[in-house]
């Protein structure tokens, strides 16, 4: 069953520590630590650009949606919309399916689809279609039993229409969220995730670093059933010539079906 205060990154994690023990208050320590070192790192990020990068400013809109299928069964429903090329220039939009179960006390696995329609200001569109599997679970815990630190490792085979081979990208997500005021109540969200690509295409993809994202921001309940998450995403795209460095306005809604 889902928590009445879980968001979409904790809601398919059981407790697995008790609430008292000694390793839930270290997991604490250590998770303020780590809370406070991406904050800097997102704060570096922002103010200190690359010396030799193109920027530009974004604004994404996404929404996820789980629910129970049957027993340890879950359905995944996510879209995005994206105003790129100083927002309105050009746009992005992502649908992402996906099916998902419990593998263990502590962890899940998902398998999913994606579909990428990318319309650049000045370039072609492209249609991509992209076959996802992923596995998350949660190291660290609040005395609730609510994750505080959650870890997700993604692997995608990235095809786009009328262009030949397949790009397997691997992604590493960390994400920390710090209650500020009552339990399921506002939060501090950071999270830090790297996109490494395992092999070389034709159509442009590079084997090694390919992007890297940082966010920070709040999540607060707008509904009994759903939370937002407002906040600011920088990403940093590795590109042959100067880097590619964009300033998202991100929110992401969150909903239990």
């Amino acid at each position: 069953m889902l928590t009445h205060h879980a968001t979409i990154n904790n809601m398919l994690l059981r407790p697995v520590a008790s609430p008292g023990s000694r390793a839930s208050r270290a997991g604490r320590h250590r998770l303020a630590r780590t809370f406070l070192a991406s904050a800097v790192a997102a704060t570096f990020a922002v103010c200190s650009p690359p010396a030799h990068a193109e920027e530009d400013t974004q604004a994404w809109a996404s929404v996820i949606a789980t629910g129970a299928v049957r027993g340890d069964l879950f359905l995944w429903l996510e879209g995005q919309a994206r105003a790129t090329d100083d927002i309105g220039g050009g746009s992005q939009v992502i649908v992402r399916p996906a099916i998902g179960a419990r593998i263990g006390r502590d962890a899940h696995a998902v398998v999913g689809y994606a579909y990428v329609r990318t319309d650049p200001e000045g370039g072609a569109v492209t249609h991509e279609h992209r076959p996802w599997q992923q596995v998350q679970f949660a190291p660290i815990r609040l005395r609730s039993g609510a994750p505080l630190v959650i870890s997700r490792t993604r692997l995608e085979q990235r095809m786009v229409e009328g262009r030949d081979g397949t790009a397997w990208r691997l992604r590493q997500f960390v994400r920390v969220q710090v209650p500020i005021a009552k339990p399921g109540g506002l939060q501090a969200v950071a999270f830090t995730e790297g996109f490494f690509n395992l092999n070389e295409t034709r159509w442009g993809v590079r084997d090694g670093i390919d992007q890297w994202r940082t966010f920070v921001g709040v999540g607060f309940p707008v509904a009994e059933r759903a939370r937002l998450e407002p906040g600011y995403l920088n990403q940093r795209i590795n590109r042959p010539g100067d880097d590619r460095v964009n300033h998202v306005l991100s929110a992401t809604l969150f909903v239990r079906l």
